[in-house]
C-alpha cells in the first residue's frame, strides 16, 4: 500500500519513507481506529526485541518452531536505476515553516549555528513567501552546500515536523559508524563520498543525508546512479533450512506446510533428513506460490498489469493462495476480511501470521507475513521500484517507525492450523 504520491482512499492519506536504507511505502489505513482499539490493548512483545537486537548478535546454535535456519544478507537493487520517489527527492529545494510567524522563524534563524553570511540569506525576508499556514522559503544551492552539520540538523529538524518538506520528513538514516560502510566497497571516488558526507547531519542515534537533488549536478551519471543503487539498496536475506537426521520432521512439516501445505512440502523434507549427513534448502521453496514466484522480484518486471498496484496488504493477504485475490485491491473489502477472518496472536508468531504495524493513531500503516525466527516477507509499497524480499523485523520496523513510536500486532487467519 504505497506509491510515489500519497494514496488516498476513504478520506486516509499516509506516506511513509524507508529512513533506514532504502524504500518508500504509502499505505491506506487497514481498519479504522475504532475497529483496532481492542486489538492494541495488547500488542507483540517481540517488537522491543526485534528493534534492539541486530541479526549478528543472535544466537546462530539457537532452533527455534521453523528448524535451523542459515541468513545470508545480500543488498537487492534494481540496476535500471529508477527509484520510487524521484520526484520529490530532485525536486527544487523548498523550505515550509509550516505554523510559525515572522517573528517567531526570524527568532528561530537567529538562535541557529550558522555563519554570518548564512543567517543574512535566511532572514532577508525578500525571499520568504509569507502563506495563510506558515512561511515558505527556497534556499540557494550555495547555502545547501554551505550549512554545517548542526546547523543542518538545527534547520532539518525543524522542516521534518511538516510532510511538506519531503525529503527532510523522510532523509536516509545509517546507523552511527556505519555511513563509511556503507560506502566503502561503493566505487564512488572518495571525493564524491565526502561531498555526501558533507551533507549529513545527526538525528538521534542516525546520521541522516536528504539533499539528494544537490549532488546530481556534481556527480557524474554513472555515479550518480551507483549512489541511487546504494541508497535504495534493500536489507533482504536468502533464508536457509538445515535438515539432518536428527531434525523433527513432523514438527517441521506442521510449521512449513501451515495453509494445508504439508503434503506438498512432506517429501521434500523427508529426502533431506535421509540424506547422508543431511542438507540444506532455501525457503523459497517451502513458500506458496505467490510468495516463491514474487519474491526478489519488482513489479515493474512482470508482464500482469495489476503488478504496480500490489501493496503490502495486497501481497500479505494473498500469501496462501494460490490465485491472488483481486479483491484486495479494495480497502472496504479487505477491512472486513481482517475484522472477521483473523484474530491477534498472543502467544509466538508462526508461518503464515499476518504482522501488522499500526502508528499511534491507531491506523495500520504496513502488513506482511512473519516466515521464521524474526524474518517476514514483505512489499513496502506499491511503487514499481518496489521489490517483494524477505527482511528482518528489525529492518521492517525501522522503515516505518524509525523512532519507536508504534505498535506491532501479529493476527492469524480463523481457519489456520
Amino acid at each position: 500500500m504505497g506509491s510515489d504520491k500519497p494514496e488516498v482512499r476513504e478520506g486516509q492519506s499516509v506516506k511513509v519513507f524507508c529512513a533506514a536504507s532504502f524504500i518508500l511505502g504509502a499505505s491506506l489505513t487497514l481498519v479504522g481506529v475504532t475497529a483496532v482499539t481492542g486489538l492494541l490493548v495488547r500488542h507483540y512483545h517481540g517488537l522491543a526485541r526485534a528493534l534492539r537486537q541486530p541479526l549478528a548478535s543472535q544466537d546462530a546454535s539457537a532452533v527455534g518452531a521453523g528448524g535451523k535456519i542459515e541468513a545470508i544478507e545480500i543488498p537487492l537493487a534494481n540496476t535500471d536505476g529508477a527509484f520510487p520517489d524521484k520526484t520529490e527527492r530532485l525536486a527544487q529545494p523548498q523550505w515550509f515553516f509550516e505554523g510559525v510567524s515572522e517573528p517567531r522563524l526570524t527568532r528561530f534563524f537567529s538562535s541557529c549555528e550558522l555563519r554570518p553570511v548564512e543567517k543574512n540569506v535566511l532572514l532577508d525576508k525578500r525571499s520568504w513567501e509569507i502563506r495563510t499556514n506558515g512561511i515558505m522559503i527556497s534556499p540557494p544551492e550555495q547555502l545547501v552546500w554551505s550549512l554545517s552539520h548542526r546547523a543542518r540538523q538545527q534547520i532539518y529538524s525543524v522542516l521534518a515536523k511538516s510532510p511538506a518538506n519531503y525529503p527532510q520528513c523522510f532523509p536516509f538514516r545509517f546507523p552511527v559508524n556505519a555511513f563509511d560502510l556503507k560506502f566503502k566497497n561503493s566505487g564512488l571516488p572518495v571525493a564524491q563520498v565526502e561531498r555526501i558526507r558533507r551533507l549529513t547531519y545527526t538525528s538521534g542515534s542516525y546520521v541522516c543525508f536528504t539533499d539528494l537533488r544537490a549532488l546530481e549536478p556534481v556527480l557524474k551519471p554513472v555515479q550518480f546512479k551507483d549512489l541511487i543503487e546504494i541508497l535504495y539498496a534493500v536489507p533482504t536475506y536468502l533464508l536457509r533450512l538445515s535438515v539432518t537426521a536428527d531434525s523433527d520432521i513432523d514438527a517441521l512439516t506442521k510449521y512449513w506446510g501451515r495453509g494445508g501445505r504439508e503434503k506438498l512440502i512432506a517429501p521434500l523434507l523427508t529426502s533431506l533428513a535421509r540424506t547422508p549427513g543431511g542438507g540444506s534448502i532455501n525457503i523459497s521453496s517451502l513458500l506458496p506460490p505467490f510468495a516463491r514466484l514474487h519474491l526478489y522480484t519488482y513489479p515493474d518486471a512482470w508482464k500482469d498489469p495489476t503488478a504496480t498496484r500490489q501493496d503490502c496488504f495486497f501481497t500479505a493477504m494473498n500469501f496462501f493462495n494460490d490465485s491472488p485475490n483481486t479483491n484486495f485491491f479494495d480497502a472496504t473489502y479487505s477491512r472486513k476480511i481482517l475484522d472477521t477472518d483473523y484474530e491477534q496472536v498472543n502467544g509466538e508468531p508462526g508461518f503464515g501470521d499476518l504482522v501488522a504495524l499500526f502508528n499511534q493513531k491507531g491506523d495500520a500503516v504496513h502488513t506482511c507475513v512473519y516466515l521464521v525466527d524474526d524474518f517476514v516477507f514483505t512489499k513496502n509499497g506499491v511503487n514499481p521500484e518496489q521489490p517483494w524480499v524477505l527482511m528482518q523485523m528489525a529492518d521492517m520496523v525501522v522503515i516505518y517507525f524509525p523512532e519507536k513510536k508504534g505498535k506491532l500486532l501479529v493476527m492469524r487467519h480463523r481457519g489456520a492450523s
